[in-house]
């Protein structure tokens, strides 16, 4: 059985060192995985998690400092959990004594507690983007004072707000529709408006492979 570390490093949090510190100290002699990547990015397609999770066999221990490592969408965290619970390893986290073991009674409940808050993220998440296209919809003057240029170019945005709307990245709306991240974020910033419960501010971060992260 083998222990290992993972963090997932973010230059927005400044608490990282001291909370890798403590991570440390608790298993000095755990191999650490460390990836630099924004926090939309899915931990399998991270490049040190993929290598921890290829490496996992049944019995062994991964140390985070919180569920929060994996993302901040409860239903992407509650996947990752599920799958490192299927090869039987054992998950811990160190800000709050949880451990998440297979065939435990408690760790069922944790998983049941995280796929309520899942659920109900979801059901905000698609309200809000129903709010933000029926407002555009019934309202069509915001949306000429907003998003003014050539036809060309407002029809463009339209195909990005509603991408947006829909849940999906930056970095992906980027790429469906060959349009700059700079463009992608003036459209967001337009949508706030539409965005009361604030959706488009926790899932639209986009990510790079040059490791920046947040």
């Amino acid at each position: 059985m083998t222990t290992y570390l993972y963090t997932r490093f973010s230059p927005r949090n400044k608490a990282y060192p001291e909370q890798l510190a403590a991570l440390r100290a608790l298993v000095p002699d755990a191999e650490h995985f460390q990836d630099k990547v924004r926090g939309d990015v899915p931990p399998m397609e991270r490049a040190a998690f993929s290598q921890l999770f290829s490496s996992l066999k049944s019995g062994d221990r991964v140390i985070i400092w919180w569920l929060t490592d994996f993302g901040h969408d409860f239903s992407q965290t509650l996947q990752v959990i599920t799958s490192l619970l299927e090869k039987r390893v054992i998950l811990q986290t160190a800000c709050e004594p949880l451990e998440f073991e297979a065939e435990s009674a408690h760790s069922q409940a944790l998983l049941t507690l995280i796929s309520g808050y899942g659920k109900v993220q979801t059901q905000r998440r698609l309200f809000a983007a129903e709010q933000g296209r029926k407002a555009l919809k019934e309202k069509p003057e915001l949306w000429k004072q907003r998003f003014s240029g050539r036809p060309a170019n407002k029809e463009k945005h339209r195909q990005i707000a509603t991408l947006l709307l829909e849940g999906e990245t930056l970095q992906s709306v980027v790429e469906r529709c060959d349009v700059s991240l700079s463009t992608v974020k003036r459209v967001k910033a337009r949508l706030n408006e539409f965005d009361d419960e604030g959706c488009l501010r926790r899932r639209g971060k986009a990510h790079s492979s040059s490791g920046d992260a947040s």
